[in-house]
């Protein structure tokens, strides 16, 4: 059976939580997302993904001597 049809399914619902409590950074950018809303989980490969654009990298100052 194809996932999609079942958006409002509960034991869906919770295999997605529980693939994004285990995989907390998006695996496009490796920055970890916010939250569960933000994420796009994929239940088959287990992949968690930012909605839409990852957000830029931050950006790292160096001091020097």
């Amino acid at each position: 059976m194809v996932l999609s049809g079942r958006h409002d399914d509960p034991k869906l619902e919770q295999l997605a939580r529980e693939t994004f409590a285990m995989f907390p950074n998006c695996h496009r950018c490796g920055q970890p997302i916010a939250r569960f809303e933000d994420a796009d989980i994929r239940v088959h490969t287990q992949r968690v993904v930012h909605r839409g654009e990852c957000p830029p990298p931050p950006s790292v100052e160096q001091v020097l001597p």
